[in-house]
């Protein structure tokens, strides 16, 4: 799908539709694991590195802070070097959260926690701006699905995150399994912006 912000766009194939409709829904994907796998895996967070019940609350509200620090500022870079390039950044920003924030040490807790805050902060407020801008002519069933998919997501995150912390033994691996899924994201939405 072009990218431009003038002129009259092109109507894109069946593919470049799939594809485009398929990048968006893995992004939204993205969107909430990373926060609510968290908190079931509290207790042993706080027993691997010492944070007690404040300094655990903290680590929950982390993103939220990045969300309200990121959110009325990211239209100006957004504009300045496109909507899909300024997603794709935000989706490797996450990825790269998700994996420093699995690194045995609680300075890279919190780094990671603060990256993957970011990453989310500037989806959140761009990826509906694509589905109106890219799906104007659908948008009540595009915007339906992407929600769908956001809340769906961020229940499954909070659903595997103890089977997979037992199954892998470490709440680190748990958490850091996500990473695959922003990566997959960023993958196609890279592909999706070169169409």
């Amino acid at each position: 799908m072009s990218t431009g912000t003038t002129g009259t766009r092109p109507t894109p194939d069946l593919r470049t539709t799939v594809l485009g409709l398929l990048a968006l829904l893995l992004v939204a994907a993205c969107l909430r694991p990373a926060i609510t796998g968290v908190g079931p895996l509290l207790d042993g967070i706080g027993a691997d590195t010492g944070l007690g019940s404040t300094g655990l609350g903290l680590l929950g509200a982390v993103p939220l802070l990045c969300f309200a620090g990121v959110s009325p500022w990211i239209h100006r870079p957004a504009v300045r070097f496109g909507v899909h390039r300024t997603v794709l950044v935000a989706m490797l920003v996450l990825t790269a959260g998700i994996v420093l924030r699995s690194v045995p040490g609680t300075p890279w807790l919190w780094l990671g926690t603060v990256a993957i805050g970011c990453g989310i902060g500037v989806g959140n407020v761009l990826l509906p701006a694509v589905v109106k801008r890219d799906y104007a002519d659908r948008l009540a069933t595009v915007t339906g699905v992407y929600s769908s998919v956001t809340t769906g997501a961020a229940g499954l995150g909070s659903g595997v995150a103890v089977p997979l912390a037992v199954a892998t033994g470490d709440w680190r691996l748990a958490l850091a399994a996500w990473a695959l899924v922003s990566l997959l994201a960023a993958g196609v939405w890279a592909w999706r912006s070169r169409l």
